[in-house]
């Protein structure tokens, strides 16, 4: 069963339905991550909300938003401050790596708290994670939600590293996307090296611990993972 969503202008867009998690399966239909969904046509939004999506999460800071629908299912939880003189100066030109992902972690936990609150209270329905390109913000809210259900570290990496071919493979069909696109050589070294570091940090953090110690409650945390388990 593909994992791709044929929603009409969907980019990177996946459902997390079909991998492994702990001793089952996440359930087709819970949470789905994609690239920002304003590339959606009106048809795609329809097959969204057909789909059941009550909650979209979108990770993008203000200034990358100027686009957006106002409609009531999108909850903005931007889990950075560009604005931070101090993170931007070591990390801004890293901000395409996991190597920065502990770093955000320590500095706002509780805007990245409030994502998995958010997904843990959403009404029935599916969720949506998303940031710009569905690449590094959501790869990271992605794996860590991943790592909550039991999905092995294996699982883990190749959910990432599809994400990082498949926008990279839109950029190169969409010049006018805005982003250069990576010729081969350096997307395989881009994967192997974001794919070492993605384990680094997944084999360095320590989910539910960081999350409860950060506000989310033990019935939050079950709720999670009721939400992407059970039938």
């Amino acid at each position: 069963m593909s994992r791709d969503l044929d929603w009409d202008g969907a980019v990177n867009a996946r459902d997390l339905g079909g991998l492994p998690a702990g001793s089952g399966t996440i359930q087709p239909g819970r949470v789905y991550r994609s690239a920002r969904p304003d590339l959606l046509t009106d048809t795609g939004w329809k097959q969204l909300a057909e789909a059941g999506v009550g909650t979209v999460i979108d990770l993008r800071n203000d200034y990358e938003r100027l686009e957006v629908r106002v409609l009531d299912v999108i909850q903005h939880h931007p889990i950075e401050d560009p604005q931070d003189a101090e993170f931007m100066a070591v990390w801004g030109d890293r901000l395409d790596s996991p190597a920065y992902y502990s770093e955000v972690l320590r500095r706002w936990p509780g805007l990245v708290t409030s994502v998995f609150a958010r997904i843990a209270d959403a009404p029935e329905g599916g969720v949506l994670v998303h940031c710009k390109a569905g690449r590094d913000r959501t790869g990271m809210i992605i794996a860590m939600l991943l790592q909550l259900v039991g999905t092995p570290v294996a699982d883990i990496l190749d959910d990432y590293e599809l994400g990082l071919r498949t926008i990279n493979a839109y950029y190169e069909a969409t010049p006018a996307a805005g982003e250069t696109p990576l010729d081969p050589d350096a997307l395989e070294q881009h994967c192997a090296d974001n794919c070492l570091a993605m384990v680094a940090f997944l084999g360095s953090t320590d989910v539910a611990g960081y999350l409860t110690n950060s506000g989310l409650t033990f019935e939050q945390l079950d709720r999670l993972r009721e939400r992407l388990t059970l039938p």
